[in-house]
C-alpha cells in the first residue's frame, strides 16, 4: 500500500481543490438552505470530467480506479458532503456498467455517463427492505426481445433530477432461484412506465435528491441487461463493496470539513481571556479525532488499493466503511462542541455536520451491517 499520490492523482486532487473553492463553497449554501439540487454546479461539475474518473481511458474515463474516486469524494466532501453524494450515487450504476456490462452497453451508457451528458441512479433498496437482498420484489419478465420490469425502488439519489438520464434497477428476473435468480438492467428516462416520486427532506444530504422509483409494465430491450442473466447479486455486492469506499472517503473529507472549522472558530475564540485551544478539555479530543482521520486515510486508501488490484477486499472495505463514518460523527460533534451554543446555529456551517454524518452510517449498509459483514468474515 502506497501513502503518496502518483502525479495524476496528484493532478486530480489539484484540479477539484480549484472547483471546490471556485464553485462550491461561495455558491453552494442557498442549495443547503432550501434542500435544492444545485443543477448548474453539478453541470459544470460533469462538464470538467471527474465523474469518470474512475473508468476505463477507453469509454472517455480517466483510468484511475477506486483510489481515484476516492480521491474525488474525499475532496468533494471536504467542500460540501452533498456533492460528494451526488458523485457517490452516480458512481454506482457506472461501477455495474463498468464491471459487468458488455462493450456494447459500455458505449451506450458507460461512455456518455463518464462524459458527463447526464447522471444515473441506482435502485436496490425497496420498502420492504434493503440489506437483505432476497426481499426483492421488482420483477422483470422475459417478452420476446424485450423484459418487462414492474415494482418500485426507495432511496434511489440522483433520480428526478434536471439531469436525470437514466437509472439501474435490480429485478428478479428468475424466482424460483431465489437470490440467485436477480438480473441488472439499465432504464432510460421517458420509458414508458418509469415514474418518480418527489424527494423528501433530509436531515443529510440536503442538497442530493433522493427519491422512490415505480417501474410499471416498463419495457426494456433484452440490450439493456448488464452483464450475464442471474449475476445481479454478484454484481449487488461488488457495487456496494466498491460503494462502501467511496462512502467511508465522504465521511473523511466530512472530518476534514470538521476540523477546519472547529480550527478555524477555536483559533480566535477566547474564554476568561484565556484562547480555548489552551484548554486541554478541548485540545485533547482534537488529537484523538486527528489520529482517526490519519487512520481512516489508511484504511480507505488501503481497500482502495485491494480494490483496483482485483484481490480480495470485502472485509477491508467493511471495516474501512464503519471506522470512517461512525469517527466522521464523532469528528462533527466535537466540531460543534468547539462552537459552543453557536454551533447551535443553522447559520453556523459546523451545525448541519451531525446530519451529514449521520446519514453514512446507513448508506451502503449501516453500522450494523458491517460488523456483521467483519464477523463472518473473522469467524469463517
Amino acid at each position: 500500500m502506497l501513502l503518496d499520490l502518483n502525479e495524476e492523482e496528484r493532478l486530480l486532487k489539484e484540479g477539484l481543490e480549484q472547483f471546490a473553492e471556485g464553485s462550491i463553497r461561495p455558491k453552494i449554501k442557498p442549495f443547503v438552505d432550501r434542500h435544492e439540487f444545485p443543477t448548474e454546479l453539478v453541470r459544470e461539475f460533469l462538464s470538467l470530467g471527474f465523474m469518470g474518473t474512475a473508468y476505463d481511458p477507453d469509454f472517455a474515463g480517466g483510468g484511475l480506479g477506486t483510489r481515484g474516486a476516492a480521491i474525488v469524494a474525499e475532496t468533494l466532501a471536504r467542500a460540501e458532503p452533498g456533492f460528494a453524494a451526488i458523485y457517490l450515487c452516480n458512481s454506482a450504476p457506472m461501477t455495474v456498467i463498468a464491471r459487468y456490462g458488455s462493450d456494447e452497453v459500455k458505449k451506450k451508457w458507460l461512455e456518455p455517463l463518464c462524459r458527463g451528458d447526464f447522471i444515473a441512479s441506482f435502485g436496490v433498496t425497496e420498502p420492504s427492505g434493503g440489506s437483505d437482498v432476497a426481499s426483492i420484489k421488482t420483477r422483470a419478465v422475459e417478452d420476446g426481445d424485450s423484459f418487462v420490469l414492474s415494482g418500485s425502488k426507495v432511496f434511489s439519489t440522483n433520480a428526478g433530477t434536471p439531469l436525470h438520464g437514466a437509472s439501474t434497477f435490480v429485478a428478479v428476473t428468475d424466482p424460483e432461484l431465489g437470490p440467485k435468480g436477480l438480473s441488472t438492467f439499465v432504464v432510460p428516462v421517458g420509458t414508458p412506465g418509469f415514474k418518480v416520486g418527489k424527494p423528501g427532506r433530509k436531515i443529510g444530504w440536503r442538497i442530493a435528491d433522493s427519491v422512490e422509483l415505480f417501474l410499471d409494465e416498463c419495457r426494456v430491450p433484452k440490450a439493456n441487461m448488464i452483464g450475464e442473466r442471474g449475476d445481479g447479486l454478484k454484481q449487488i455486492l461488488t457495487t456496494l463493496s466498491i460503494g462502501r469506499i467511496l462512502v467511508g472517503a465522504t465521511g473523511l473529507g466530512l472530518a476534514r470539513k470538521a476540523m477546519d472549522l472547529a480550527k478555524s472558530y477555536g483559533a480566535g475564540r477566547k474564554v476568561g481571556g484565556v484562547p480555548i485551544f489552551k484548554h486541554q478539555g478541548l485540545t485533547f479530543p482534537l488529537a484523538d479525532a486527528l489520529t482517526k482521520i490519519h487512520a481512516t486515510e489508511l484504511m480507505i486508501r488501503n481497500a482502495a488499493c485491494l480494490a483496483d488490484a482485483d484481490r480480495p477486499f470485502r472485509l477491508e472495505t467493511s471495516m474501512a466503511k464503519l471506522f470512517a463514518t461512525e469517527m466522521a460523527s464523532e469528528v462533527a460533534d466535537i466540531a460543534l462542541q468547539v462552537h459552543g451554543g453557536y454551533g447551535a446555529f443553522e447559520e453556523y456551517e459546523v451545525s448541519g455536520l451531525l446530519g451529514e454524518a449521520r446519514v453514512l452510517r446507513i448508506l451502503e449498509g449501516t453500522s450494523e451491517i458491517q460488523r456483521l459483514v467483519i464477523a463472518r468474515e473473522l469467524m469463517a
